[in-house]
Parts: C-alpha cells; sequence; structure tokens
C-alpha cells in the first residue's frame, strides 16, 4: 500500500529534498494551496518574520507554543531535531506545522512528532481548521523518502480527527481522551481551597505549612533570568525528565527576550533550590510549562508546596485562570475544565517502518509506538 492509500492523492514522488515545495490539494476550498517542508534549526529561522505575522494575523499572541522560538528552545535536546511544514494559500502563509524527529546517535530515526502530549503548540494559523492543516502536514511528511512514522496529538474530539484525517486501519491509528489543563481562580486563595478535597487541601495548605515552619523555605515570587538559570541548573540532575544543558540556556534565552515570560522558586535558607516553577502571563491568564522539583523531597511533596505558592500569588495578581501547558497532575486536574485530546499515529508501509517498529521498543522503552499502543488499549 502506497502513501496514496493513505491519503486518496496521487503520491508518486520520492527523494526529495530537505527544503521541499509542491501543490497541495485543497482541504478546506477550492483555492490552491503550496506546502513546504522545512527541516533543521538553521532552515525554520529563516522563516521566523513570516510565522511571526501569521500568528498576530491569527491572535495567537498569547499562545508562546506557537511561536519558533519559543518550539525550537523547547525541543533543544540531542535526541531532537526540529521540523516545520509551511502551508500556503495565493502564496500567503496560512499555517505553519510544527514538528520534531526523534533522533539516535544524532542520526533522525525518520519518526515525526507534532504537538507535544496533548495538542498544545502544534501548528500557528487558524485555530478552527487545525486538524485539517496535521493532515495535510502529515501528508507532505509521508511523501519524504526518508520519513515513514508520524505521530501528532491534536486539541480536537476523536469524531472530528477521524472525520477529516480518515477512519483508522491498519496503516492509521488514532486515540481519543479528555483531558484538564485550564484551572479557573476565584477571588481569594481561601476560597480555592475551600472549593477543593480534603485530600487536595492537605496536600497544598498542610505540606507547605509543614515545610514552613520545619525546614523555613522561601517562595521566590519573581526571578531573574540570570537566577532563574542558575536554579535550573542545579535542579537539573535532581529532577526529571532529564534534560541537557542546552535545554536550559535556551529556556534562559526565552526568559530574557519575552517581557511576558516569569520564573519563581522555592529553597531552603542556605540556598539549595527545591522547585522552580516558569511561564508566561497574557492579560488575566497564566501559563505555566516548566516545574522543576528535587526527586529527593517526594515526601514533601515538593510540587504541590510550589503549586500552593504560585496558586496564591497569582490570585493576588488578580490572575482569573491557570493554563497548564501540556496537561496538570492528578492532585490538580480534578478541578481543571474538560476538553478533548486525540492522538493520531500514521505511518507508511516500508521495510524500514516494521524494521523501527521492531526494533524502537527495545532501544527506548517509552517509544512512540508504545504509547500509542497503550493509549489505544486504555
Amino acid at each position: 500500500m502506497s502513501p496514496a492509500g493513505l491519503f486518496g492523492i496521487d503520491n508518486a514522488a520520492r527523494g526529495l529534498p530537505a527544503v521541499e515545495e509542491r501543490t497541495a490539494c485543497p482541504i478546506f476550498d477550492s483555492l490552491e494551496r503550496t506546502t513546504q517542508l522545512v527541516i533543521g534549526e538553521r532552515k525554520l529561522r529563516a522563516f521566523f518574520p513570516a510565522i511571526r505575522e501569521l500568528r498576530l494575523r491569527c491572535g495567537q499572541q498569547d499562545d508562546l507554543t506557537t511561536d519558533p522560538q519559543y518550539f525550537i528552545a523547547a525541543n533543544t535536546q540531542k535526541n531532537r531535531r526540529v521540523a516545520a511544514v509551511l502551508i500556503r494559500r495565493n502564496l500567503e502563509l496560512e499555517a505553519c506545522v510544527f514538528f520534531f524527529e526523534h533522533c539516535k546517535f544524532g542520526m533522525g530515526l525518520g519518526i515525526m512528532r507534532g504537538g507535544g502530549t496533548i495538542g498544545d503548540g502544534l501548528a500557528a494559523g487558524p485555530e478552527a481548521f487545525q486538524v485539517e492543516f496535521a493532515r495535510l502536514a502529515t501528508q507532505v511528511l509521508l511523501q519524504h523518502w526518508r520519513i515513514h512514522g508520524v505521530s501528532l496529538s491534536m486539541m480536537d474530539s476523536l469524531d472530528h480527527c477521524v472525520e477529516v484525517m480518515g477512519p483508522e486501519d491498519k496503516y492509521r491509528m488514532f486515540s481519543g481522551r479528555d483531558i484538564q489543563r485550564k484551572l479557573p481562580l476565584p477571588n481569594t486563595y481561601r476560597g480555592l481551597l475551600s472549593a477543593m478535597g480534603p485530600r487536595t487541601r492537605r496536600s497544598l495548605a498542610g505540606k507547605r505549612r509543614q515545610l514552613e515552619q520545619n525546614a523555613h523555605v522561601a517562595f521566590l515570587s519573581s526571578l531573574e533570568p540570570a537566577k532563574a538559570l542558575e536554579g535550573m541548573l542545579q535542579l537539573q540532575s535532581k529532577s526529571l525528565p532529564n534534560r541537557s544543558t542546552e535545554f536550559f540556556r535556551g529556556r534562559y534565552r526565552l526568559l530574557c527576550e519575552r517581557p511576558e515570560s516569569f520564573s519563581m522558586g522555592m529553597r531552603l535558607p542556605d540556598g539549595t533550590w527545591l522547585s522552580l516553577l516558569s511561564g508566561w502571563r497574557w492579560e488575566r491568564v497564566t501559563y505555566v510549562d516548566l516545574q522543576m522539583n528535587d526527586m529527593h523531597f517526594r515526601r514533601e511533596s515538593i510540587s504541590a508546596v510550589m503549586r500552593a505558592f504560585m496558586l496564591e500569588h497569582e490570585i493576588n495578581r488578580k490572575q482569573e485562570l491557570i493554563h497548564f501547558v501540556g496537561g496538570t497532575s492528578l492532585l490538580l486536574r480534578r478541578y481543571c475544565r474538560l476538553e478533548p485530546s486525540t492522538t493520531a499515529f500514521l505511518w507508511r508501509p516500508c521495510l524500514r517502518a516494521t524494521l523501527c517498529r521492531m526494533v524502537v521498543p527495545r532501544m527506548k522503552p517509552e517509544s512512540i509506538y508504545e504509547r500509542v499502543k497503550a493509549e489505544r488499549e486504555f
């Protein structure tokens, strides 16, 4: 079965270069669209101005996950290579769909991933058509001779994703679920606690009180970028997941360049960092996209204590909503709004895809293939 069987279009092109351009079949109207695959940070940077102008046009200024600089910083890791599919209509950039390629020993595995864990930051462009853009981008990726598998998450319902991308078959799988990432804030911190269950209150208020009284922890509500980098590097070896130093230096540059960004931390009187939390604010919404906790203090519920400090601080700032980028922990999840999310995994039949599906799970237990399989079984 060829890629044409996946999408119902002629897909005979082979041996395409890392940057390609061609005419694509229209998916929303009869106007002609062109697509361009860009692989690598250096090539992607050339399109920064056009992508940022697109974000402004679509009112996505609040969502930094669709900013290309943020996307690169978030994926600055040895086992990833950034890429994007640019979609144009009448020569005007209509959408940019972001992906990264899984790598091993510096070599691309031909497996692309988009949309993070739940669909955040999948594409810059009109949000109403993000699934359609994802479909077209996936089509472009699977036309590339070196790419044989694409996994992506979309903030949309399973039914709509299947309707747009085609029914599930042996080369295409879907998994839908409800996720919680947006926590409405009341006018007071006391009001927030009173609306929560006893276990949550105990984790937030009780553990916080113990640490303040017994360990005299200090909460720093605003950190300069240099101080935030100090905390991140100190916690680097003590927190999960493991990230490279380059990742944190990329985060440091974001904090310096984006005035809406913030960092806050918690440490012991001797200066030892226990937790660091970072994100950005846009009007009355606080986005939280990074939290690092010292694993040696799990019994003290460091993560929950840090969030207690953060929630009280943001309520005092008159913020109305906390948006946890990528979702939040079970502790707060039940109090967040429900939203649909769908994970899709598509690949084209070839020997490399077959071998990779057999070998990658053995090399990396949390591989993309095992994750999709687990989600389907759940």
